[in-house]
């Protein structure tokens, strides 16, 4: 039986925590230039992957959020079966995930997961606020009826749970159970 092979994109704005998500899931460093690791920014696309739970082997693209480098990110997520939606709690949406969300609507994306970082940065009732922002802001597009979790990508939380272990011994089984919905 041949493997499946899936194709992650990441989305969000500069700064909420998309390579540091992907090194917490698959422990690759997808920040490749010397400049991106020196300003803690991605500026081109990154490439992951792992194997999850189900046999899928997915491969992963981390795209810029900076509006200076829309372009890329565009490259990147023009082709992926699913988006890690990503957004940090302790800013809630800003201007780059409204940008990367329509841009996803105009390419047509068709699933994904709603991830919540730096959960660690907050407390339970402003964590609250901002899943009820996401919700909100997600509301006629293809993120409707997305799950939605909240990590850090520091501390493990959301992510420290054995059942989230990929066959890497990283977390993948939500987004395993996001593929399978």
């Amino acid at each position: 039986m041949a493997t499946k092979h899936i194709i992650i994109g990441t989305a969000g704005h500069v700064d909420h925590g998309k390579t540091a998500l992907l090194r917490a899931l698959t422990g690759m460093e997808t920040d490749r230039h010397p400049e991106e690791r020196e300003r803690g920014m991605s500026i081109d696309l990154g490439f992951a992957h792992m194997t999850l739970p189900s046999g899928i082997v997915a491969g992963i693209v981390d795209v810029p959020g900076h509006e200076r480098f829309v372009h890329n990110m565009l490259a990147g997520a023009s082709e992926v079966d699913m988006v890690l939606f990503v957004v940090a709690a302790d800013e809630g949406v800003m201007p780059q995930t409204v940008e990367h969300l329509q841009i996803l609507q105009l390419l047509q994306a068709k699933r994904g997961i709603l991830v919540i970082t730096k959960r660690d940065l907050v407390d339970e009732e402003w964590l609250e606020l901002v899943r009820e922002e996401v919700a909100e802001k997600v509301k006629g597009t293809f993120l409707e009826d997305a799950p939605m979790v909240a990590v850090s990508s520091v501390t493990g939380e959301g992510l420290d749970e054995d059942e989230f272990k990929s066959s890497e011994g990283h977390h993948a089984l939500w987004v395993n159970e996001a593929l399978l919905h």
